[in-house]
């Protein structure tokens, strides 16, 4: 792997207690668009025991790289030129999306009203001032404790429970 410099901080591994719980509440095939040096590690392993389909998809070549190290027979790891062209029609069970740019998730975020559960990291106030809507979901939790939000979005399970 080539030499780089890496951002590191807290905020980067801020939305792993929301995926930790739901990779915990669910059983079924889980999509990771945006692979990160917390996400990435977090999810192989939760889903290796089982087996349990896990796709990652990422468009830096940098970070595909990175993700090329978990590839197993239960973890396939995708590059794809465009966000747009990401195909997420399959019914995930699980979805994160933390892909860049930050702005591109809410319209990715959309098209996965299917999964059972999807998770938006970054979901405060974005620098252009404007805060994420998600309106293709009937519901939606917020995970705000940390400075830098974590979003959890259903139409299958009702999150006003929800909890960390």
């Amino acid at each position: 792997m080539r030499s780089r410099r890496v951002r590191v901080g807290q905020a980067r591994g801020s939305h792993l207690p929301v995926l930790m719980k739901l990779l915990s509440m669910t059983s079924g095939p889980v999509l990771e668009l945006g692979c990160g040096y917390n996400s990435t590690p977090v999810m192989h392993w939760a889903c290796f025991p089982r087996s349990r389909r896990l796709l990652t998809v990422e468009s830096n070549p940098d970070f595909f790289e990175f993700a090329n190290a978990y590839i197993a027979d239960f973890h396939e790891v995708r590059c794809i030129p465009k966000w747009e062209d990401v195909d997420v029609s399959e019914p995930w069970s699980l979805a994160l999306v933390d892909h860049s740019p930050e702005t591109a998730r809410a319209p990715l975020a959309g098209r996965l009203a299917h999964a059972e559960y999807v998770i938006v990291h970054d979901t405060q106030r974005q620098r252009d001032g404007r805060t994420p809507r998600f309106p293709e979901f009937k519901y939606e939790w917020k995970y705000t404790q940390p400075r830098v939000h974590t979003s959890v979005l259903s139409n299958v399970h009702d999150l006003k429970g929800f909890t960390i």
